[in-house]
């Protein structure tokens, strides 16, 4: 199937139509479809940007899930179920890393968002242990039976921990 040679006279054929005031879409033989001269303003316009508070708790949640994962990891792979500095330290290490790994993920890396991050590792740190007592089953399905039995000895519920001790609101 052979196509017919174009020459400058179709080329200009081509610009007035395009030019043409009365048209808000001319016909382009090569795509076999009709194309907008001009795009509305409401194709244009930017689409907003979520807010500073959403944003912020979207980076403190991240941070919390670090210090989930963190806290899933010491307890399931490396058995360490007891409070000690040692434990505190490592908790610190492995959420510091997740979080570093999952804001990149998410592109969550500027400075606010990483003080964000930050204080949703400090919140989970001091309050943490209240999502055990509010789902103790299913805690005890991520995390083990004993840690749970020991959370739920060592502390109260709606309660925060602050330097080893618990303060009950």
């Amino acid at each position: 199937m052979a196509t017919r040679k174009y020459d400058i006279n179709d080329f200009n054929a081509r610009v007035k139509n395009i030019k043409n005031p009365r048209n808000k879409s001319y016909y382009d033989p090569d795509l076999g479809m009709h194309i907008p001269k001009r795009v509305t303003r409401e194709k244009i316009a930017k689409p907003q940007e979520p807010s500073f508070l959403g944003k912020f708790i979207v980076s403190m949640i991240i941070g919390a899930l670090a210090l989930l994962f963190a806290q899933v990891i010491r307890i399931r792979y490396f058995g360490l179920i007891e409070q000690s500095d040692v434990v505190f330290y490592l908790d610190l290490f492995i959420a510091f890393w997740a979080m570093v790994l999952f804001s990149a993920m998410l592109d969550r890396r500027k400075v606010v968002e990483r003080f964000a991050q930050v204080a949703g590792i400090a919140v989970m740190l001091t309050a943490g242990h209240n999502l055990i007592w509010r789902w103790p089953e299913p805690m005890a399905m991520i995390y083990t039976a004993e840690y749970v039995d020991q959370i739920m000895d060592v502390t109260t519920q709606h309660s925060v921990v602050y330097r080893g001790t618990v303060f009950g609101l």
